[in-house]
């Protein structure tokens, strides 16, 4: 069976690093639900065909007195940026989901997530955050051969998304956009030359504030290795789409919360 990567402290670093990592803090890939390689938003996944344009949602005007600060440091390259980002994150989060960070390219990683959130591939090599062990539980449901994805999964959700909701989101938001030229700078070189970050950001935020609300019990199935949503509609959402899914209706709720509330900083 697949193992889930257990990034979820998973998708938020949907939308920054937390957002993202928030998402898949919890899921490594052995019992994962199938990801299949199917479209699922054209707008969304192709930003780097529209031509060229004014930002959709331009960095609100406001922030730059906090990004210009003369008590902070000057931004690195991006190649440089490692640690800056790490030195900034560590202010506001748990000493504990800092060291599960990645060392290296911790930026690239993080923009190249969000952009594949929407996406039925989520990239396992571009986690921002190192995967922990932990299983995916189901249930098997007596008489038939379909499974029920059971309450337990949810519950090793709760403390990490309760944790992710006493982060400042203010200086979340603002550590984001205090690095916003990197994030841009990374977000060109993964292939979109004419477009913005923030516009994507907030393009994935809404995609994810559009995941469907789904009531228990969740049924799967397993045609062959690894497990499907036995519904056809769930089971051609996007990565991002079915990891909410994953969390549970209360947990997703407040994830969805969450990024309404980052996303007013941002836009």
């Amino acid at each position: 069976m697949k193992k889930i990567s257990n990034n979820i402290s998973f998708l938020i670093a949907l939308l920054f690093t937390i957002l993202v990592s928030f998402l898949y803090f919890n899921m490594k890939v052995t019992d994962n639900l199938s990801s299949k390689k199917i479209p699922v938003d054209t707008l969304l996944n192709s930003p780097a065909n529209e031509p060229p344009q004014e930002p959709r949602f331009p960095i609100p005007e406001n922030a730059f007195d906090k990004i210009e600060r003369p008590d902070l440091i000057a931004i690195p390259a991006l190649g440089e940026s490692d640690q800056y980002l790490h030195l900034g994150l560590s202010e506001i989060f748990d000493e504990a989901v800092v060291r599960l960070l990645s060392k290296a390219i911790l930026i690239e990683k993080i923009v190249a997530t969000i952009d594949n959130l929407p996406r039925q591939h989520i990239a396992e090599r571009m986690r921002p955050i190192s995967a922990q062990e932990n299983s995916f539980i189901v249930e098997t449901q007596a008489g038939v051969d379909n499974f029920t994805l059971s309450a337990r999964s949810y519950d090793r959700y709760t403390s990490l998304i309760d944790h992710l909701l006493m982060v400042d989101i203010d200086e979340l938001a603002n550590i984001y956009l205090r690095f916003y030229p990197l994030f841009q700078e990374a977000y060109e070189d993964l292939g979109y030359p004419q477009a913005y970050f923030n516009d994507r950001v907030i393009d994935v935020i809404e995609h994810l504030l559009n995941t469907p609300e789904v009531n228990d019990p969740i049924i799967l199935h397993r045609p062959h290795v690894l497990y499907e949503f036995i519904h056809p509609e769930l089971e051609a959402l996007s990565g991002g789409q079915k990891l909410l899914i994953r969390l549970g209706i209360r947990n997703s709720a407040k994830v969805k919360q969450f990024l309404i509330d980052f996303k007013t900083l941002i836009s």
